[in-house]
């Protein structure tokens, strides 16, 4: 939050969920910014985003929306929204700063090894911050391309290879999805049309993590490894395929725990709450 009030940006969320629920997760998470009750759905109805996937007769989970994060410029304009397929995923706040700022907010830039001249130099941008169970964060990968020269994007005839982030096999790792610029197209003498990146490629990758292996306290650590794939190629000839290790350290952030009855010391016991929403739902 210390970030996000520097930034001169106003974090809000909206539940269905009844206010006192809201305001004993928001004592129990030590949540500052507000939490607004729309226990009727009408807000979430007005701005279309009710979960039409829930029938109106399944209790208590009708009047939820489809989970997403809108952000706002002063006037109230929607500038960007965060939509995702997994209800558990939500944007990380440096997703949602350069999203209210217009800007990357992140300047720290990880070299890989040292790079002769001439060279594609490689380098990687890791959002800051602890991840959680749900969290996004975003990995960019860098990649300055000497003039004259360029790399392939997808797809690549067989032999050569295209431009790709590569992520060792964690089973806590959870690829949300990568994006990468616009390529161009690029005409062999073959008569073969490729498509190519000149000048500054950067690649982005989103992240989160599933939560196996976390604990509740103590020291949580995700070692992000992989490599960058490319080659590197003139008009004339094309230079070996590279590939470039990258381990960077992630922070884990502690699980928070809600339960629905039997709640362990440091847990929220959400059972009251949820008895209390089925019947006024009935």
């Amino acid at each position: 939050m210390e970030r996000v009030e520097e930034a001169g940006v106003t974090l809000i969320a909206l539940s269905y969920d009844e206010p006192d629920a809201l305001a004993a997760f928001a004592e129990w998470a030590g949540i500052t910014f507000p939490l607004l009750s729309d226990p009727d759905s009408d807000v979430i109805r007005d701005i279309g985003i009710l979960n039409t996937l829930i029938a109106e007769n399944d209790h208590p989970w009708f009047g939820i929306p489809f989970p997403g994060t809108y952000v706002t410029g002063a006037d109230g304009v929607i500038t960007a929204k965060f939509f995702e397929n997994n209800l558990a995923l939500r944007p990380g706040v440096d997703l949602l700063l350069r999203a209210a700022l217009g800007e990357d907010v992140s300047d720290k830039l990880v070299p890989a090894d040292p790079t002769p001249p001439e060279q594609v130099e490689v380098s990687f941008d890791l959002d800051e911050g602890p991840v959680g169970p749900g969290t996004i964060r975003e990995l960019r990968v860098h990649l300055r391309v000497p003039e004259g020269q360029h790399l392939y994007g997808e797809p690549v005839p067989e032999g050569m290879v295209a431009t790709a982030v590569e992520f060792d096999e964690q089973e806590s790792l959870l690829i949300v999805g990568t994006e990468t610029p616009p390529t161009q197209p690029y005409s062999l003498a073959t008569g073969e049309t490729l498509q190519i990146f000149e000048g500054d490629v950067t690649l982005k990758v989103r992240f989160s993590h599933n939560g196996i292996g976390m604990r509740s306290k103590g020291d949580n650590k995700l070692s992000l490894t992989g490599r960058v794939r490319y080659q590197s190629c003139d008009d004339e000839c094309c230079g070996l395929p590279a590939s470039v290790p990258f381990d960077l350290p992630v922070e884990l952030a502690p699980i928070a725990r809600t339960r629905f009855g039997n709640a362990k010391e440091g847990d929220m016991d959400s059972l009251p709450y949820l008895k209390d929403m089925m019947r006024r739902r009935k």
